[in-house]
């Protein structure tokens, strides 16, 4: 007697209910791809920072001192504007043993109510973001460093990869909700 695997063994394509997350061009829009060009560019920019760092220190026995610095505003940026491409692509988490019970209707609801509070949460940070940078801004405060860069300045990708996770869940509720208007019921097919 055989056994079968109840494990497919090559990925399904992307589907409205967020099965199988990959990347998939089509699922972004135009904003998440520039998220996804800034975190291209901000990662390039870290690796030429610190291999410059360590070149230097290795070479020359010199530090530029601005590594620290600029790896920790750069990998701010890289975490903020990942996540409108992350939510783009399905990517967090989910509690798969639950979620796998569910039918397609209920997959759908239980993204729709995912994005829901997602939403939510994404607003709240994105105002108290904002209310963040002002002040910082008023009081001109800088950092104690070399570059003495101005904090509203290093804080903005952060407001700014809220603000783009705030779009794309907006985005992401609304398809959600035409595909959920769209999958009958167990009552409408008649099952119960």
């Amino acid at each position: 007697m055989t056994a079968q695997s109840s494990v497919a063994t090559t990925p399904a394509a992307p589907d409205s209910t967020g099965d199988h997350p990959g990347i998939d061009p089509a699922r972004e829009s135009g904003l998440e791809r520039l998220c996804r060009w800034a975190c291209r560019v901000a990662l390039i920019a870290l690796v030429l920072i610190i291999g410059l760092d360590i070149l230097t220190r290795s070479v020359f026995n010199y530090s530029l001192e601005i590594a620290d610095e600029l790896g920790g505003y750069l990998l701010a940026a890289i975490t903020f504007l990942a996540l409108a491409v992350t939510r783009a692509h399905e990517g967090f988490h989910r509690v798969e043993f639950l979620y796998d019970r569910l039918g397609p209707r209920g997959r759908l609801i239980a993204a729709l109510l995912f994005d829901l509070l997602a939403l939510l949460l994404a607003l709240l940070l994105s105002v108290y973001l904002l209310r963040y940078i002002h002040a910082t801004w008023v009081s001109g405060a800088v950092a104690p460093t070399r570059l003495m860069t101005p904090l509203w300045l290093a804080q903005l990708p952060m407001v700014l990869g809220m603000l783009a996770y705030f779009v794309s869940a907006l985005r992401g509720v609304m398809g959600r909700w035409s595909a959920l208007r769209r999958t009958p019921s167990a009552a409408n097919t008649g099952r119960a």
